[in-house]
């Protein structure tokens, strides 16, 4: 069990610079207008989605995955849910319960699962955190929670599957706040594995008051993996809504003015920015805490009022 945040870990990738280098095109093509797509005939490959169907799972789809054992409802319908498929997170939630202890891991699995908790839907995310449990047979109760954290505190070994999942069990609702202060506990272990994994076990939580953390580690950590996590946890991963990742730029600025930070964490610092508030502004502290003093607040309330459940400007 305890080898699978292994394999995540080697899967896991630069999510900071990926995501900005995604990002510009899109930006890029806003402005631009363009005739409706009227055939599907030689489609451009850039440019607007052009929907294939109703983006629903269809009554032959229902009636199939019906038929099938539970890993393989599990696997086609977080397929499903990754692709925006209406309804899919509907049954996954309904059947979820029902998957511990008969679903497993597969490299289907593994793949699906990257893919959805990085989603730009963070209902996909929650989906794949509710199926990780399943897949991991870890029920959603305090007795979860108290088994978790022996694990961690007997075996530095397990600290990283322990970290990482009970910040999943803390999102799903399982004593959040003592969960949350479990993991700062770690968050200044020797070791730099039990870091980066407490990290991810924090982005998982999704409450405003792992953003400090992040911060601190951000601004702190002595190994550069460890602080690129934490600026992407506040930027792009995780399950903080685009509102919340709002609350980090005032402290990103004053990262970003700090003299004493490393040339390449202040690059992160400013590709954080630049995904949070969707505002493409130079390397420039004046410049970015003279929009956020004029223009934040607004750009908070947007995404306010936009989904709460898109992740950034995505929606």
């Amino acid at each position: 069990m305890f080898g699978r945040v292994g394999f995540r870990l080697r899967s896991m990738s630069v999510f900071l610079t990926a995501a900005v280098l995604v990002s510009v095109p899109a930006a890029a093509g806003m402005g631009q207008t363009a005739a409706p797509i009227a055939s599907g005939e030689q489609l451009p490959v850039p440019g607007r989605p052009v929907p294939a169907d109703h983006s629903q799972l269809s009554e032959h789809n229902i009636e199939w995955v019906m038929t099938q054992p539970p890993q393989v409802r599990m696997e086609f319908l977080l397929g499903a849910a990754i692709n925006h498929d209406h309804g899919a997170t509907d049954m996954i939630n309904k059947m979820v319960e029902g998957w511990h202890g008969k679903v497993h891991y597969t490299q289907k699995f593994d793949d699906l699962s990257m893919t959805a908790l990085y989603s730009n839907d963070l209902r996909v995310r929650a989906a794949a955190i509710e199926i990780t449990l399943a897949v991991d047979n870890l029920p959603k109760t305090e007795e979860t929670a108290d088994r978790l954290m022996a694990s961690a505190e007997k075996s530095p070994s397990h600290r990283t599957f322990a970290t990482w999942v009970l910040g999943m069990l803390a999102n799903r609702g399982v004593e959040p706040e003592r969960i949350h202060e479990f993991l700062r506990s770690y968050m200044h272990d020797p070791m730099e594995k039990t870091r980066y994994w407490t990290v991810e076990g924090l982005a998982h939580l999704g409450t405003d008051d792992t953003i400090k953390d992040f911060l601190d580690v951000f601004r702190n950590d002595p190994s550069l993996e460890v602080r690129e996590r934490a600026g992407c946890s506040l930027a792009k991963s995780g399950m903080l809504t685009r509102e919340q990742r709002m609350l980090a730029v005032p402290g990103l600025i004053d990262l970003a003015d700090d003299p004493s930070l490393d040339a390449t964490t202040r690059t992160w610092v400013y590709q954080a920015l630049r995904e949070i508030t969707n505002e493409h502004l130079g390397n420039e502290p004046a410049a970015w805490r003279n929009w956020y003093t004029t223009a934040g607040t607004k750009r908070r309330d947007q995404f306010r009022q936009g989904e709460q459940w898109a992740v950034l400007g995505n929606n």
